[in-house]
Order: structure tokens, then sequence, then C-alpha cells
């Protein structure tokens, strides 16, 4: 078919050129293979048309469309909002349309001048395309649950990570910073946790391409929370994110949707000229709170006081003094007042830049994008710098042949910290411990790195060396065929290659073995592959019966290939490459897993005038981390949906613009395990008689099979007023059997262990979404609010795996039946026992070693009674599992202001903070919290910190978990703050710009809650081990100062 090609007016060759074509009376067509032909016509009269195209408010709209109905005559409106057209003829009709605003049409009388065309603005967002797997459909025919971020929510927010983006934003999902550090990983849990053993992740689509999420981290030696994804993709790139929810959304995804589906569309290239958009901002950081430590004089009382606990608790007579003169303030070694907080917590400096180029024409589109973020940590010596790049392309072969490719590169390079966890690497602990005496520097002015057992967090910090750099390429090409009107086929493969490396090095001065140094490096290769071929069939019949088909099989290929080397006794702490080492060891830490997945998929939809919707979708994978007869599952699910608000009954109802009800069923898998695990394991370490040899470490099971969720979900979604108030409700219920997870056996097998398919997970829950355009017009507010409810139960375990009716779940937490994942299992605190003798069963009541508790020891509840405090007496003392979570999110503007405030929240949800207990134990000269200024000095006090004693002759009593270092972590957080001004466009363009928007942004301003250390978003190690603070990177204050430019 035959289309008018518009030529447009580069330089002075080209316009000479159409003022010949104009006289010559002819026209340039292009034909679908792009070759040219003339085609003379008879000059005619035409009708000019000249005016103004205004919003609401009157400010005029730059870039409106004008085109004359049924022709491809048309101009857009320059900057002040003004255009002119020639039609043919009266009678003829203009079409006016803008995006986000009604189109309108007028119809041509004669000449006109001065025509005022006022858009009303477009409040509906019935019709907008919303993605779903292998394929798109309106927001009015979806009967699934699913949750849709549009690219104004990402560029209201200048973030580095997509994800911290969306916190808040999506009703049922969780989203949790695991730490404040810079290019951390984030957790995402989409309706609870449905697995015991395996991951707990969605699965990320990125532009239909399933990319790796797992972390690919094999030192253990610092903070590492996983890879994420959307970590390697500039937010600015995005044009939207659906997250897929329900069985019935994510069954299309078969074994990798259980625990939802998170598809990343970035933007692609569009017809036009070119646009550039550059955005350039520069941010600073600060820690969000510090936590109070004792000061040089306290720290000294306290340590006396344990000497004096001690010597009282032995009947000694001759009071023993510290060994060393800790509390001898003229000792130079030990004559500070430090806050190491100060000296640790820095103000931390960012930038980042942005650039894309977005353009093209029928033929070919382009979308090309740069980004380079450099952002310090505010702990000292921590930074991340990445740079991204991404090309998107679609070219029009024929008219039924399209291609298109996609390709992004990312380099990151972190200076990491070893913030986390427990121990002498622990840098947050150590900085909360380290006693306030001790001096930055000896009396020679060199640096203190390690002293008396004690690591100086300034020396870990900068001394210390975990390097992370990585390199990543996730390509893809697609080819999509119309073999018949109603019929195309797509096929695309894609590819995704990550490489890793990881050095790590303490030198002499700050490992706390204090007198050799040790180093490791590892080296990480993944690649992964995938071909997806698909069919669609569309067809609508009689105007009313609307079909739609999709078949198709896919491919995915995964291998992952790690070397790894350690030394230790290297020749000199500035030679820091293995080759310098005095001892290797770990040649032998090379190697290679492969997995791989073959898949069968199909849906069917049909709908009756938009009314009455049916879908159904099948998938079968077969996966080679399954036993041989278990290496395939199916997974079905169904849906139907109701448009009430059709039926001529609700016509009165004139408030009602749109109401549906949906109904789903739907099942998917999991298979998110070790590659091996069905096979069984050998180790090449063995040895028996001075012999080498393999010998088995992991017991096969080669009926080891799919874990299966099957959900149920109802909803209904509503738009009042003409769209004003747009609801969405969805209820569902979550049930996941047979799952993945490591089982005790009798060790008499040879083995602790065998992966077993065991027990059933429920999760059920309601979401709640609220959209509502409070005021349009010259002033605009519009208000998004979401909160979401889930409920996790464990609802079966085999009994030959537990003991006491619960199983133990590493340190803090049990898995019992009835109860959610995430319980808190420990003793219960009841207080302080003020004086010896209110201890009244002294010769029967004491702890597990025997001693006698006495005035100043911790009251502890003995649950049966025994007169013993032993395991016997634990019991349930919190959960992790939140309540609801949600966000508040308001959006202002008026004329060329806007402001953007964003309220995120959690609620219900206990944290064991064993940050807190490290803090306040006093132990080995460890400084502790102020809290410890109402410890128990004498008999008779009341009060709730115990005595400070040393050597703790009670053999960890103060150590115990308990509800003690249970806390609330509910919370209230002021995510977002941004202010924003758009320079007019006549202004913008006096300086050639197309638009200069200037803007501030505030992150974690405020944060309301009751939670006493750092921050109360903790880390999830696992999606088992959630709700525990082992005092992770500290979250930061940030306010950023950016401008957006358009070319």
């Amino acid at each position: 078919m035959k289309s008018m090609m518009t030529l447009r007016k580069y330089g002075l060759f080209l316009a000479s050129l159409l003022l010949f074509l104009y006289i010559s009376t002819a026209n340039i067509y292009s034909n679908v293979d792009n070759s040219l032909y003339w085609k003379v016509e008879i000059n005619q009269q035409k009708i000019i048309v000249s005016g103004t195209v205004a919003d609401q408010a009157g400010q005029p709209i730059p870039g409106a469309t004008i085109v004359e109905g049924g022709t491809t005559n048309g101009v857009v409106t320059d900057a002040d909002g003004k255009f002119t057209i020639s039609v043919q003829e009266n009678g003829a009709k203009l079409e006016f349309s803008f995006l986000g605003y009604t189109p309108y049409e007028h119809t041509v009388i004669g000449p006109q001048r001065n025509l005022m065309i006022t858009l009303t603005e477009e409040v509906s967002k019935l019709d907008e395309l919303v993605v779903i797997g292998y394929g798109s459909m309106k927001k009015r025919d979806i009967s699934g649950s699913i949750a849709t971020i549009s690219n104004e929510s990402l560029e209201n927010t200048p973030v580095k990570n997509v994800m911290s983006a969306l916190q808040g934003r999506a009703s049922g999902v969780q989203v949790v910073s695991n730490s404040g550090a810079p290019g951390d990983g984030i957790s995402v849990t989409v309706r609870g946790q449905s697995t015991l053993n395996s991951g707990n992740e969605p699965l990320y689509v990125v532009d239909g391409v399933p990319v790796e999420s797992n972390s690919l981290s094999q030192l253990n030696g610092y903070e590492s929370h996983g890879l994420n994804p959307l970590a390697d993709i500039n937010p600015q790139d995005i044009e939207s994110i659906e997250i897929l929810k329900d069985g019935s959304s994510t069954a299309i995804y078969g074994s990798r949707g259980a625990n939802g589906v998170v598809l990343i569309t970035t933007k692609r290239g569009r017809e036009g000229k070119p646009q550039i958009n550059v955005n350039l901002y520069t941010g600073v950081s600060n820690i969000t709170r510090k936590l109070s430590v004792l000061n040089a004089t306290q720290w000294r009382e306290i340590i006396i006081d344990t000497y004096k606990n001690l010597d009282a608790y032995n009947n000694t007579v001759n009071p023993s003094e510290p060994h060393w003169t800790a509390i001898d303030s003229l000792n130079p070694m030990n004559s500070g007042d430090v806050d190491w907080q100060d000296v640790m917590y820095r103000t931390a400096y960012q930038k980042q830049a942005n650039i894309s180029i977005i353009g093209g024409n029928q033929a070919a589109r382009y979308s090309l994008s740069s980004s380079f973020l450099d952002q310090d940590g505010i702990i000292l010596n921590s930074n991340y710098k990445r740079i991204t790049s991404r090309l998107n392309t679609d070219f029009k072969i024929t008219n039924k042949v399209n291609v298109g490719y996609s390709v992004s590169y990312m380099y990151g390079k972190n200076n990491r910290i070893n913030a986390g966890g427990t121990g002498n690497n622990s840098l947050v602990q150590s900085i909360l411990v380290r006693p306030p005496v001790y001096s930055l520097t000896y009396p020679d002015g060199s640096p203190i790195y390690y002293f008396n057992g004690k690591r100086n967090p300034v020396g870990l910090a900068i001394e210390a060396t975990h390097l992370n750099t990585t390199n990543r390429i996730i390509g893809n090409q697609y080819v999509e065929w119309e073999i018949l009107k109603d019929l195309r086929f797509k096929t695309n493969i894609s590819l995704d290659f990550i490489t890793m490396k990881e050095d790590e090095f303490y030198p002499t001065t700050v490992d706390y073995r204090a007198g050799w140094n040790s180093g490791a490096v590892r080296a990480t290769h993944n690649l992964t592959w995938a071909n997806e071929n698909y069919l669609t069939y569309t067809k609508t019949f009689n105007k009313k019966h609307n079909f739609s088909l999709l078949g198709g099989f896919s491919q995915q290929e995964w291998k992952t290939e790690t070397t790894g080397l350690n030394g230790q006794f290297f020749a000199s702490d500035n030679i820091r490459t293995l080759n310098g080492a005095g001892t290797i060891s770990g040649q032998n830490v090379n190697t290679t897993v492969e997995h791989s997945l073959m898949s069968v998929f199909g849906r069917v939809g049909y709908d009756y005038l938009g009314k009455y919707l049916v879908q159904a979708t099948m998938r079968a994978d077969g996966s080679s981390r399954f036993g041989k007869e278990k290496k395939w599952g199916s997974f079905p699910s169904a849906s139907i949906a109701w448009r009430f608000s059709d039926e001529t009954f609700f016509n009165s109802l004139n408030a009602l613009e749109d109401g549906k009800l949906r109904f789903s069923v739907g099942q998917t898998g999991n298979e998110s395990i070790s590659n091996y695990v069905s096979q069984g394991e050998f180790s090449l370490n063995a040895n028996y008689l001075d012999y080498s040899g393999a010998a088995p470490t992991a017991m096969p099971n080669y009926n080891l099979s799919w874990e299966t969720t099957t959900q149920y979900n109802t909803g209904i979604d509503l738009s009042l007023f003409n769209g004003r108030i747009y609801l969405t409700a969805d209820a569902y219920q979550k049930n996941t059997t047979d799952l993945l997870f490591n089982v005790p056996i009798p060790e008499t097998t040879g083995f602790s262990s065998i992966s077993q398919n065991i027990g059933e997970i429920q999760n059920k829950g309601l979401e709640f979404a609220l959209t509502t355009h409070n005021l349009i017009g010259n002033f605009k507010w519009i208000t998004n609010f979401n909160i979401g409810m889930n409920r996790n139960k464990i609802v079966s375990l085999p009994e030959n795996i537990l003991t006491n009716g619960y199983l133990q779940n590493g340190t803090y937490h049990i898995l019992k039946v009835g109860e959610s994942i995430g319980t808190f299992y420990g003793w219960k605190f009841l207080g302080v026992y003020s004086r010896d003798e209110d201890n009244i069963n002294q010769v029967k009541y004491g702890s597990a070693n025997g001693k006698v508790f006495r005035g100043g020891d911790p009251i502890w509840d003995d649950l049966n009674g025994d007169h013993i405090i032993d395991d016997q007496d634990k019991q349930i003392i919190g959960n992790a599992q939140p309540k609801f979570t949600g966000g508040l999110n308001n959006d202002f503007s008026y004329k060329n202001f806007s402001l953007n405030i964003f309220l995120q929240f959690s609620y219900g949800n206990d944290i064991y903070s064993n940050l807190n207990m490290m803090r306040n134990w006093v132990f080995a000269y460890n400084n502790v919290s102020t809290d410890a200024l109402n410890r128990w000095r004498k008999q008779g006090d009341v009060t709730d910190f115990p005595r400070p004693i040393r050597n703790d002759p009670l053999r960890n009593e103060y150590l115990r978990v308990s509800d003690r270092w249970i806390e609330d972590g509910s919370y209230m957080r002021l995510k977002n703050v941004s202010l924003a001004y758009d320079l007019p466009r006549r202004l913008a363009n006096r300086i050639f710009l197309e638009g200069l928007q200037l803007y501030v942004t505030g992150e974690n301003l405020i944060t309301w809650t009751h939670y006493t250390a750092y921050d109360p978003e903790v880390s999830s190690y696992s999606g088992l081990q959630i709700g525990v603070d082992d005092g992770s990177y500290p979250q930061s204050r940030t306010f950023i100062f950016g401008l957006n430019i358009k070319f």
C-alpha cells in the first residue's frame, strides 16, 4: 500500500528541492520496498487554516498533531502551540491530538485564522496497553492481577537502582533494600514467601528476555546480597514495568512463575526527528541517624564495674583490677575520647550523567542511551562506579516482516565494605564496640590498625580490599512475520553474558591473626542463552466476538564457570597479587555447572463485546535439575472477567465509567535449586590411607520434582467519574505443595540430609490500590495509594523431621506447622533480679551450666517449671512477617512547577536486633550503648539492664536468643520528595533547546519508627532468614540537584 513521504527542510539544499517539486506540482511517493516514483497532479486552490492549540488552563501545547482526516496531510504545533495547515476543500475534518489529551475533531468551513482549539486532559487509562507474557493487551481487557508502574514514576525519582524506586508503589509487592551500600542488591517478594529451600525472587524479563538474577559472588568475606538484574539498567531507559501476580498471569512462564514475574520494557525508537535527552545530577548523602554509645569516662566506669561484679560473684577478698591500664587516661595508647561513628561515617557525594537519542522513520527506528554513575558510600572508602549503554532498533523490511535488535552493556566497579555480619570482619559492629579511649594513631603519628585484639575500623575500611568488577552484555534479536492478516510468527534469540572478578586482601596491619596477611581471587563467568518461537492469531467476527490464540516453544541454557585461588604469607602488604603469596591454596577451585530448560506453551482468549472475557493458558516445562522420571511438569491456568458496567441495568449509574469483576486460578512451579541435587554429588578431596579419591557428599533422589503453587484470585476494577477515580482490589490464596527442602536423615546412611519434596505453605491476602485525580486543570493533584496484607502459614511438615514439633531454622527461627516463615524462637526475658534473695529457688533454679542466678542477672521465663533454664523453655518470641505494607504518592503541578511526595510504610513486623545485642554485651572491653547507664549496680536496683560482669561466668547468659532483642520493625518513611521547574518552552527555544527542567530531590528524609538501631528496613539473607539485623551498611539521607535537557 502506497503512502506519502513527508520531507522536512534540512538545510538550503532540501528547501530548494521542495520548492522545485512544488512548482512542478509533483509529489514523492514511497512504496513498501522504498522505491520512488513520480506522480503528477493538477494544482488546485487550497484552504488555509491557522490557529493555536491550548489546554484547559489556556497554556499552549507544543508538539500537538493536526491531521486532515483520511489523508497523510498533517502538521505539528510550534513552541507557542501555533499551527498552519492547508486542506483541499470545505468540509474537511481536522483531527487534533496530543499524548494525554482527548482527541478533538474540527470541520473546516472556508479559510480560518486565529482558530482556538482547546484539548481536554485525558484522565481514563483503560485503553492503555499493558505488557503480558508474550504480548500485550488493553488494560480494560485484563482478567488477571497485574500491577503497572509507568516511566513517569521512575522519572520523578532520580534513583540509581530501579527496584528501590518501586518500593511501596505496587500492592502485594514487598521490596527491601538489603543495605545502604552503593550498588547493593534488592530483595523482592510478591505475595509472600512460597518456598522453604529454593529462591523466593520473582522472574525478571527484560524486553522479552529472561535475565539472570542469582548472586554470582563466590567470596563470603563481605556483604553480598545478590546480583540484581535491574541494577544494570538505567532507570531512564525504562518505558514501563509490569508485575504479574496471580496464577493466570504467571502460568505462561510455568516453572519460573511461582514467585511472580517482573516484566521490564525499555524505551524504543519512534518516528520523527531525533530527540536528544540529557540528564545530569549531583547529590550528597549522610547517615540517617547515629546510635548512642558511651564516652570515654562512662566506658572506664563500666569496665571497672565488670571486675567488681566478677569479684562479688566469686566472693573475692582481694579485689582485682583490669589487667592493663585501660582506666588510665594518662596512657597515650588509650587516652582518647572517640566516637567512632564520627570517624567512619562521612558526607558522601555522587554524580550521574545520562544521555539518550530517540528517533526514526517508517523504515527504521532507534533508541540509544548511555549513563555514567559515580557514587561514594557514607562509610570510608566505599564506592561504586557504573557505566551502561543500550541500543534498541526496529526495522521494517517489508510490509509483512519486521526485525529488531537490542543490546545493552554494563561495567561496574564496586569497592565494597564488609559492613554486616558478626565477628572481627564486621565493620558496622566494629564501629560501635571499639572502645572510645583507643587512639587513632601511635605517639609517633603512625596509624593504629590493630591493637589489643581489636581492629581499627578505619584500617579495616581503608587497608583491606574488597573489590568487585562486573561486565555484563545482554543481547536480543527478533524477527516478526505477518504470515496472514491475522496470523503472526515471532522468533527471538537472546544471550546474557556476565563476568565477575572479585579481589580480597587483608594486610598484616588489620588481619585479626595479627602477624600474617591473606588474599583471595574469584573469577566467575555466566552465559545464558534462550530461543523463543511463537505464533499469535487474532480475529474478530461480526464486530462482537474477539478471539486470540498463542502457541509456541522455547529453550534456555545456563552455564557458570568459577575459578578461585587463596593465598597467605604475602612477601609484602604492597604486593597484593597472588604471585606474591608464600602459600597458595584452592588450586582445585575450578567448577563448571550447567542447566537447561525446554518449554511448550499456549494461550487462548475470547471476549464478547468486551463484556465477557475468558482466557486459558498451559505451559509444560522440562528441567535438567530433576529426576529421570520427573523432568517435565505442566502448569495450567484459567481466568474469566465480567464487565458489569456494560450491562443495561447499570446505565443509570452515570458515575460508573467502567466496572469489572475478575476470577482466576492457575498453577506455577519452582525449580530454583542446585543443578545436580537429584543426581547426587561427589567430592574429589577425599583421602583414605594416604590415597586420594572420590567420595559421595550428597545422596541422589531420582524422584525429586517441582514445587507446585496453585493460586486462586478474585478482584474488582472500578473507574468512576470519567476516570477521576480508579480502584482495584484483589483477594487471593496461594498454596505451594511438594516443597523442595533439605531433609535431615540418619547419619548411618553416610549423609546428613537429602533433598526431598515435602510439606505445604499457604499465603493468602488482600490488595487494594486507589488512584484519584483530585484536581485537574491549571492546578493538578493526583494521589496514588496502595496497601497489601499477606498472611503466611506453614500448613504441613513431615513428622519425622521435627523435634518437639518444630524444625530449627538457623539461629533465630523455627519452622512449625501453623506458624509462618520468619517465626523467631528463643527465651522470654522477664527483667533483672533486684536482689540475690529474689531467686527463691537458688538450689534448683539456675542456668544450664549449673550456676545460680543472683541479683543483677537476667530473669528468664521457666516455661515448663522445672527450675532449669534450657531448650525446653524456648518459645515463640516474634514474627518477621509484616501485617501490611504499602505506599502513598501525591503529585502536584501548577503551570511549570511540579511536586512529588512519596511515603512508604510497613506495619506489624518484628526485628531480631543482633546488632543491639552485640552493642549491649559488655565483653572484652567492648564499648556499649548508653542503655548501660541504667545498668544494675547494687543490690536492690530495679532495672532491665543486667549487671556487666567480666568473663561471663554464667556462660553466655547475656547472649541468649531472647525477646529482649525483639523490637517492633514498623515504620513509615518519607521516601522521596521532588520539586521540579520546567522552563517555559518559549524561553527554552531561545537558547536552542526543546525543554529544560531543573529539579531537587530528597530521599529517605524522615523515618518514623520505634526501632532503636540504624534502620528498620533490615536485610534478608535468604527467604527463610528474614527480619534479623546483623548490622548491615546503614541507609543514607540523600539530596540530589539535577537538570533535564531536551534538544
